[in-house]
């Protein structure tokens, strides 16, 4: 469904209805902003109304900073990404392997955040969501990933700053996978603040 020149919802007929009541009393105000605060208001419509359609703007997918969160809680209380048993990887020929799923297979990882990895964060798709925790089975292995993707750069490097809705999950992933590190990274962020805010007074 189209909603406007630059939005469309993708999803089941609820879901459409749903988003579409949610979004159209902001279209009119989105045509005063810059790409980057369109990203962050449709992120927040998403969380607020609990959105479960796909959202795009401008043909790219608007993420759910809630749904990439929650997801995280449980990965963090589990302390992996599947439920049961582990992903073995099968050697079928010289330099390359299929991931052999178990039968009964229970990801904790969402598709979603699966989705999520593998469109914005630099990650190959790894076959399926089963081959990609089959790869980062732990939260040492999510972690290790966000610190260096795999194209050796930091996630929060990675994303361009037009995906502003990215961004900002991942500085919430982040705060979570890390609390120290982020809450050192605060304090230095406050502490140039006050700096320019200093200079700028004399």
């Amino acid at each position: 469904m189209v909603l406007s020149r630059d939005i469309s919802i993708c999803g089941n007929a609820k879901q459409l209805a749903k988003a579409k009541k949610a979004l159209e009393p902001i279209v009119k105000r989105l045509e005063n902003l810059n790409d980057v605060q369109v990203r962050l208001l449709l992120q927040d419509v998403i969380d607020d109304k609990n959105l479960y359609a796909s959202i795009l703007y401008k043909g790219n997918a608007v993420w759910s900073r809630k749904r990439i969160t929650q997801n995280l809680r449980r990965i963090i209380s589990r302390g992996q990404l599947y439920g049961n048993k582990q992903v073995k990887w099968l050697r079928v020929k010289p330099g390359i392997c299929l991931p052999a799923v178990p039968k009964d297979f229970k990801p904790i990882l969402s598709e979603y955040f699966y989705n999520f990895l593998t469109m914005c964060c630099g990650s190959k798709a790894h076959y399926s969501r089963a081959g990609w925790i089959g790869i980062y089975p732990t939260l040492a292995d999510l972690k290790r990933f966000f610190m260096k993707n795999e194209y050796g750069k930091p996630v929060s490097d990675y994303i361009p700053d037009w995906k502003s809705d990215a961004l900002r999950t991942v500085e919430d992933v982040e705060r979570m996978l890390y609390p120290f590190r982020s809450y050192v990274k605060a304090k230095q962020q406050e502490e140039r603040r006050r700096n320019w805010q200093q200079r700028d007074m004399r």
